[in-house]
């Protein structure tokens, strides 16, 4: 694939002119401004809403990753997941369609819509029930915060592995616009414009927009096309009113994005299905680079909006209290996936493809009311009390609809004839004489095209089947948690969550023709389901915080994944699950050291998983296999993180790390799924179709992560700041899939980043100029067997190589 870095840098020379220019124009008013020509000594203060107060980091009894905006602006990250390297134990991917997230080694893949996600995704203040809502808030934000380990007790179901925070930039009582100015290689190009009005005294608005274009860095060679080009066109807006008691906040947002979808790459093929697929496209190869071969359009259109209203109101003197407020949090979403095709052979020939039947809807309404506040004691005894009591109510819809297709029935012959030929652990009979008999496949599976006409009172005009799921769920719940210093220095942590769910599914599955029955276990059936489950998720500890930035806390916690339904129901059996539970010991310390030049955070926990959610294939009649999604696992994972940030003696001299252990492991997991090769895996049991994985590490569970961001500062004449930052980044092996497969190993990566910002002291106007990738690490986030084609791997690649890009940032 080429690159236009003539026009890259034609765009870069330009970016740089309005740079320049723009330090020329301010030199004078930002050097009157910033009159005081040293550098900050002391870091700012991090105000966190982890649990939903308004406390500093410091104060916070759990470990929390943070990174604010200012990073993420300047970086040259193109997405949430291009950070998830800045922080420990935190493994992200995302897009239009879907979201996985892990936290020390604990996540769920978006595989199955009816999985809910073991990380839940909080949008200022708001709980969304789907990951991939997340992409539509990815510019205007004041910083993310990652909370590490269960925080059922206040955020409810869905978070047993934690909290993705984030939180956008609010409207200020300013008159001014501003945004962003993107350009990157591989025809990366954003604008991302921001328009902020103040209305009197009390109100204020704020409108930002997202419009982004993306060349797409795969190169599809059967269709000539590029995958992965993903189209952004967002806006977001909100409203303020704020006076002494009553802070009003309302915002709504609505995303258009779409991509095309292909992004499995084969990366190991056997010589007869090389052979094969050469038939349809001569330039198909099985490397892992930047081209694939797919013979599926495969297309990808995903539709957001939504709406909240949050209602804060002080409440401080009444009933004696000091500082408290009542606060209710109004919120409905919707997303529609218009569509999304899957290649399921990942290759040129026309075997199999899933894609919607129609569109697929899910809907959300939550509202949350709570008191929370701090009191100086509890009827003059103890210390001091932080508090915040509430009620929550959540309720959600959506459709899942799959049609799975046999594209050309004498394609997959060829298909299936030539896997067996080239499958080690195989029929003998189809490796007699090997390549001769791969060599027939392609003409045999032509005749059989010849004789479809022939064929089809037997086996059907069309072979093809439509699965549903139709899902309505609603949640209740009442929280509370406290912190109370019984002395000064010291404070017990007690909170609880009581909740109840009842979720009712409508399935059906329904087939056309004879094949899709015998291949995949499919069965017609029209089936009903309703569940009802009961949650507690308790939480205590204690916690010593000798000084107001320091804190030392130790504590135990309980998170609920909800029970579910499986949409995928092929046939009528697994067709719901129930709930996960985990529990987790933590100890941590955070501190601000050194006049308020450092702050460090460290952390040691221990997490077990029960009823662990997971994906499998069951057997049907005559060798056929359907996924199903089950309790079948425990697991646990133990470990620690260290985050560091550290304003140095040395004039501008800074430094941020991050570390993260997370030793993830199942600890009873007897009947995995199979590798689809049994004889490469060593645990495979003795029926050949599992093997026992206890004992084995989680999947997307790297040991270790790491992050090493030195940067250096100066003042430029006219009070201007250039900043020279490198980013270290590293992720142990970790295996990305399930059954743990040799080829399913990706080895270790560091991947190393480099920036120059120049900008104006003031924040009126900043550029960035990165270079992501300098190492050009190669790097996939899932690796999966090639459906009915043993020992055949394709990969979806997340890295984009080395990749340069500009970005100018102003605010007038």
């Amino acid at each position: 694939m080429t690159v236009d870095r003539a026009g890259l840098e034609r765009a870069a020379k330009i970016i740089i002119r309005a740079a320049i220019a723009s330090l020329a124009v301010t030199a004078t008013s930002a050097h009157a401004d910033d009159s005081d020509d040293k550098l900050p000594s002391v870091l700012p203060e991090v105000i966190v809403t982890a649990q939903k107060l308004t406390q500093t980091l410091e104060q916070v009894p759990v470990s929390v990753g943070t990174l604010d905006g200012a990073l993420m602006d300047q970086s040259g990250a193109t997405g949430f997941p291009d950070l998830q390297g800045y922080l420990g134990n935190v493994t992200l991917n995302l897009s239009p369609t879907g979201g996985d997230f892990f936290i020390r080694g604990f996540g769920t893949l978006s595989t199955n819509a009816g999985f809910e996600p073991s990380v839940g995704t909080v949008i200022d203040g708001v709980f969304y029930g789907r990951s991939n809502f997340l992409s539509v808030f990815f510019s205007d934000d004041e910083r993310m915060e990652v909370l590490r380990g269960p925080q059922g007790t206040l955020f409810g179901k869905n978070s047993t592995a934690g909290v993705f925070n984030l939180v956008t930039r609010s409207p200020k009582n300013i008159n001014g616009i501003g945004g962003e100015f993107v350009l990157g290689e591989n025809g990366q190009r954003a604008a991302r414009p921001v328009l902020n009005v103040a209305f009197g005294e009390h109100w204020s608005a704020r409108l930002a927009g997202n419009f982004s274009r993306d060349d797409g860095v795969l190169h599809n060679t059967d269709l000539d096309r590029p995958e992965i080009n993903v189209d952004q066109n967002t806006l977001r807006g909100r409203l303020r009113y704020d006076n002494d008691r009553l802070r009003a906040d309302i915002g709504a947002f609505y995303s258009e994005q779409q991509l095309n979808a292909n992004d499995f790459q084969l990366i190991k093929s056997s010589a007869p299905m090389l052979a094969l697929m050469r038939q349809y496209d001569p330039d198909v190869e099985a490397n892992l680079d930047f081209n694939l071969s797919a013979n599926v359009p495969s297309h990808g259109e995903t539709h957001f909006k939504g709406a909240n209203a949050t209602v804060n109101y002080a409440l401080d003197g009444i009933g004696n209290i000091d500082q408290w407020a009542l606060t209710s949090v109004t919120a409905w979403a919707k997303q529609v996936m218009e569509s999304r095709d899957i290649d399921g052979d990942f290759s040129p020939v026309p075997v199999i493809r899933d894609t919607l039947a129609r569109p697929a809807p899910f809907s959300q309404y939550s509202q949350e009311l709570r008191i929370g506040g701090h009191d100086d004691s509890i009827m003059g005894f103890g210390s001091g009390l932080n508090f915040i009591v509430g009620v929550y109510y959540y309720d959600s819809t959506f459709n899942s609809n799959d049609l799975f297709q046999l594209e050309d029935l004498g394609a997959a012959l060829a298909y299936l004839t030539a896997a067996q030929a080239g499958n080690p652990d195989g029929n003998a009979l189809f490796r007699i004489g090997g390549v001769p008999l791969a060599e027939a496949a392609y003409p045999v599976g032509r005749l059989v095209d010849i004789a479809a006409p022939l064929l089809t009172p037997v086996i059907g005009q069309r072979q093809a089947a439509t699965v549903t799921l139709d899902q309505e769920t609603s949640t209740a719940a009442l929280f509370g948690q406290m912190e109370y210093f019984f002395v000064d220095d010291w404070a017990v942590i007690l909170g609880a969550r009581v909740g109840h769910e009842h979720k009712k599914g409508h399935f059906t599955s329904q087939a056309e023709g004879l094949f899709i029955p015998l291949i995949a276990d499919q069965q017609d059936h029209d089936s009903y389901r309703n569940r009802s489950e009961n949650e507690f998720s308790p939480k205590a500890g204690f916690k010593w915080q000798p000084l107001p930035e320091t804190n030392v806390y130790l504590t135990w916690t309980r998170g609920y994944k909800s029970g579910g339904f499986n949409a995928l129901p092929l046939n009528d059996k697994n067709l719901e699950f129930d709930p996960e539970r985990a529990t987790s010991i933590e100890l941590g310390a955070k501190a601000r050291l050194l006049h308020g030049s450092m702050r460090v955070s460290a952390a040691l926990f221990d997490t077990n998983f029960k009823n662990l959610q997971v994906s499998t294939f069951a057997t049907g009649s005559g060798g056929a296999a359907a996924p199903v999604f089950l309790n079948a696992a425990s697991a646990r994972s133990r470990g620690g993180e260290l985050e560091l940030n550290w304003l140095t003696p040395l004039p501008g001299v800074a430094f941020y790390g991050s570390a993260g252990y997370a030793d993830a492991y199942y600890t009873h997991y007897p009947d995995a799924p199979a590798c689809a090769v049994p004889s490469e895996c060593p645990n495979t049991n003795a029926d050949g179709t599992t093997q026992d994985l206890s004992g084995r590490p989680l999947a997307n569970a790297p040991r270790w992560t790491a992050a090493a961001v030195p940067s250096f500062t100066t003042l430029l004449p006219g009070g201007a700041l250039a900043t020279f930052a490198v980013d270290v980044l590293y992720r142990g092996d970790r295996y990305v899939d399930v059954d743990l497969a040799p080829e399913k190993l990706q080895r270790e990566t560091t991947e190393v980043n480099a920036r120059i910002v120049l900008g104006s002291r003031r924040g009126n106007w900043l550029l960035s100029l990165a270079a992501r990738n300098l190492t050009k690490e190669v790097i996939v986030d899932q690796v999966l067997d090639e459906p009915l084609a043993p020992g055949n791997y394709a990969a979806a690649r997340s890295d984009r190589g080395r990749v340069l890009s500009a970005n100018l940032i102003f605010d007038i």
